[in-house]
């Protein structure tokens, strides 16, 4: 007699696991994207604005701190928190992935974060992600395989 319902059982068991990592990826990966064309964005308007006359005003309003070195350092940090989304995907990587997330996002905060979203994203994206492990036990599921 052919019995699925414990097949059925591990499979709604792991689900949940598995979508969690998910949610955490996307929210990541829209994390670092938030982030990176906030940088972008930064650098365009500098160029703009310096050709236009306005470089002097805006580098001083962050107390000497040029908007397109700001706008590099936001660039390089969005990078990063893409860089950690996409360790989530990698068998083994999803606990330094979500940290990886975490740390980054949290370091844009001072640069603008994203439009503040990015950064609030990213921390609950690598929260998700770090969830799935508990300090005395193997992770529960390594990428999305």
């Amino acid at each position: 007699m052919n019995n699925y319902s414990s097949g059925d059982t591990v499979q709604s068991h792991y689900e949940p696991e598995r979508n969690q990592l998910i949610i955490g990826f996307v929210l990541s990966v829209v994390s670092g994207l938030l982030i990176s064309i906030q940088g972008a964005l930064t650098i365009i308007r500098t160029q703009w604005g310096l050709s236009l006359g306005l470089g002097e005003l805006r580098r001083h309003s962050l107390h000497g701190i040029d908007f397109k070195v700001l706008g590099i350092v936001t660039l390089f940090l969005g990078m990063m928190v893409l860089l950690g989304a996409f360790l989530l995907r990698m068998q083994g990587r999803v606990r330094e992935g979500g940290i990886t997330v975490i740390a980054f996002s949290a370091l844009t905060i001072v640069a603008g974060g994203g439009y503040l979203a990015g950064a609030i994203l990213g921390v609950i994206g690598g929260a998700f992600a770090l969830s799935m492990y508990s300090p005395k036990s193997k992770p529960k599921t390594d990428g999305f395989t």
